[in-house]
């Protein structure tokens, strides 16, 4: 691979990065948060189909992400993170791009057969593929450039996985499912006025050959795409390789974990993050993959009215994170002095997840479009949730940031545990009351969000990151003693 590399190895520091470097890596990166964003979304609305289709229980439909996301714990450490630290992000994004495609070709080998297990093996190896560009692209997006741009760059990055998920349910509806049965309304709940019954399930599997189609083509595409970013990434010199720090040397017995520098007190910001990112995630996936199965239940909506809701809060996702970073970039874009006192990042992440534990702590109780505004809200606080917290818990973390990095990702398994817990809990007190589940697990996140505005050193750890580290060489490109090559 080094000697197809028109870049010839060289490496380039986060302090060393021109402007013009840093805007063109992060939009052409963009692309791979669009396409995980694509992949999770089609994971949420296609779940809920698949569940109705092949009439399976919550319990098993919610098997179906846990295989996607217990996959991280494989991709991340396994796959992602050798290849950073090893060959570098670019190679990470081609080697990523290249096992979702395989994961999407097999989810049509599945669909063909009917067969639910071959079906969650696809789940993991789609999985496996995106935590691969996960790993690559968030901490691309964190360390291409001055640290203090940082939160901006991966909220603005993410914007576009968000993007990728309003994508999705409407290439699902447009594409795969039949409209005519979708806008079938439930029937009214005689126990409970102002709910609704979910439909019941259809006498064995039917048919899902327009899954087979969509997902047979959608693999091709991505194959294709893997192929034309090896070419962009590597035969020209549009997208830089930002140097991967290497965390220190240790003997072999230190790596037992007791032992290791990261199990101190010193980095209790960073396990706390990756605890609160892991019951976000879940909470995250929990509100999507029961997101239209509330809107049947608590709304009285058609599927196809369900789905709808969920594009519009998907696009709120979207607004959410465009206004998280507006927030976030406000104190650099007015003299005023109280500004940035008032606007400082881990403000901005606690009164959004406040939001989210309150929106969805009102969504027990909710019905009709009481309950569609509040899941829709949900949706619009949780948005910058996971980009912040990644920042903030590595915020400091410069010695370890390669294995920082690659643990808060595998933070994100959580969204395979609780939706699977959700199902089950639902399964025995109905959907309107499973979202007490996702309150309490709201709550240990924002408890998170408090801590680093309560606790000094976490505060002052996080503050000084975003703060200027120097001056940037300019707008041009960096002169080629401030890169290393090998």
């Amino acid at each position: 691979m080094a000697s197809l590399d028109v870049q010839r190895g060289a490496r380039y520091t986060h302090t060393t990065i021109s402007k013009r470097q840093e805007i063109w890596g992060i939009n052409i990166f963009s692309c791979a948060f669009f396409m995980w964003g694509l992949a999770y979304g089609l994971l949420d609305i296609m779940n809920y189909h698949i569940k109705v289709a092949m009439g399976i229980s919550r319990k098993e439909a919610a098997s179906l992400a846990m295989a996607y996301y217990f996959a991280y714990f494989i991709g991340a450490p396994m796959i992602g993170g050798p290849i950073v630290k090893k060959m570098g992000y670019r190679l990470a994004l081609v080697a990523g791009f290249s096992v979702l495609a395989t994961g999407n070709e097999l989810m049509s080998v599945g669909a063909r057969k009917l067969n639910f297990p071959m079906m969650c093996f696809s789940h993991f190896v789609v999985g496996m593929g995106v935590s691969t560009l996960e790993r690559g692209a968030n901490a691309y997006a964190t360390n291409c450039g001055p640290r203090r741009r940082a939160v901006v760059r991966i909220l603005f990055a993410q914007t576009w996985a968000g993007i990728g998920t309003i994508v999705a349910p409407a290439l699902a509806n447009a594409v795969i499912f039949d409209p005519t049965k979708s806008r079938t309304l439930p029937a009214t709940d005689p126990y409970h006025p102002g709910r609704c019954l979910m439909p019941p399930s259809p006498i064995g599997a039917v048919d899902l050959s327009r899954v087979v189609t969509f997902y047979r083509y959608l693999g091709i595409c991505v194959y294709g795409l893997a192929l034309a970013f090896a070419v962009l990434l590597f035969r020209t010199n549009l997208v830089i390789e930002v140097e991967v720090s290497k965390s220190p040397d240790l003997k072999h017995s230190n790596w037992l974990f007791w032992k290791h520098p990261l199990a101190s007190l010193k980095y209790a910001r960073l396990w706390f993050g990756v605890v609160a990112n892991f019951f976000n995630l879940g909470c995250q996936v929990a509100v999507a993959q029961f997101f239209i199965e509330h809107m049947v239940v608590n709304s009285c909506n058609s599927s196809k009215q369900g789905a709808s809701n969920m594009m519009y809060a998907q696009i709120l996702f979207v607004v959410g994170r465009l206004v998280a970073a507006a927030f976030v970039v406000l104190p650099t874009a007015t003299r005023s002095e109280w500004v940035p006192k008032l606007f400082k990042p881990r403000y901005v992440l606690c009164s959004f997840l406040a939001g989210a534990a309150a929106f969805t702590g009102a969504g027990i109780q909710a019905t009709g479009k009481a309950a569609v505004v509040c899941a829709i809200l949900v949706m619009f606080c949780e948005a910058p949730s996971f980009p912040m917290i990644f920042e903030s818990a590595t915020a400091g973390d410069r010695e370890w940031m390669p294995t920082a990095e690659t643990i808060i990702t595998l933070s994100i398994s959580g969204g395979g545990l609780l939706p699977l817990l959700m199902g089950i809990f639902a399964d025995h007190v109905g959907v309107s009351v499973g979202w007490s589940l996702v309150t309490v697990c709201f709550g240990i996140t924002f408890s998170y969000t408090l801590s680093c505005n309560l606790i000094p050193s976490f505060r002052s750890a996080i503050d000084a990151t975003h703060e200027d580290e120097g001056v940037n060489k300019g707008n041009g490109d960096v002169e080629l003693g401030s890169i290393s090559g090998k």
